[in-house]
């Protein structure tokens, strides 16, 4: 069951929450971005309003981008980086800053799957996508995270990815072709080289045809 933002916050551990506080927040605020891809049926919510996305509809700092079944969005900000949303999955655009001197961006996936690829030039101090069981890091490159009930996943498909559990069970860096599954237990991270039946659906969850 997919968890409000609201919940998905309370739900974090408050050590969690203020480490991972937002620097310069209102630096922050305004367009980050647009929709540049779309399939199926996709909604923006914003200041708890529902709207229809749309081909080269603004993205907000504090938007939740959330799709149905079969539908994708892909999301090109203002940097050059990518984000694509999967099917059934509901993600926040945080807070996004890529002209700060160290320049910071924070995604919460609350549900489902979404996919980055990081625009390494931007030279990002910060990069993370967060779930209610993990954060994974990165400053360029390519991986998908997704969210369910009680446990995240990771893969990379390009460059390498910092993967820390909010439990308390470390940091592991995942390489191109690697994975980790994150519970909401404190258990130990296992690194796997995804098998091909994996990857590969994964990946087409977040994939245009």
């Amino acid at each position: 069951m997919a968890l409000t933002k609201r919940e998905f916050l309370l739900a974090l551990p408050v050590a969690a929450l203020m480490a991972q506080a937002f620097p310069r927040q209102v630096a922050a605020a305004g367009s980050v971005g647009q929709v540049s891809r779309l399939a199926g049926t996709v909604t923006i919510v914003r200041n708890g309003m529902d709207t229809a996305a749309a081909i080269g509809a603004e993205v907000l700092v504090d938007d939740q981008i959330r799709s149905g079944a079969d539908s994708r969005a892909e999301i090109t900000f203002s940097d050059g980086s990518i984000l694509t949303v999967g099917p059934e999955s509901d993600i926040s655009v945080s807070y996004f800053a890529p002209e700060e001197a160290e320049s910071n961006a924070v995604l919460d996936l609350f549900s489902g799957i979404a996919r980055l690829t990081v625009n390494k030039a931007t030279g990002w101090g910060r990069f993370e996508v967060r779930t209610a069981t993990a954060v994974a890091s990165v400053r360029g490159t390519d991986y998908l995270v997704e969210a369910t009930a009680g446990k995240s996943a990771v893969f990379v498909a390009e460059g390498r990815v910092a993967v820390s559990s909010r439990a308390g069970a470390g940091t592991v860096i995942l390489r191109e072709g690697q994975g980790v599954d994150i519970p909401a237990e404190k258990a130990p991270l296992v690194v796997k080289r995804w098998g091909a039946k994996r990857r590969d659906e994964a990946l087409a969850r977040v994939t245009f045809s």
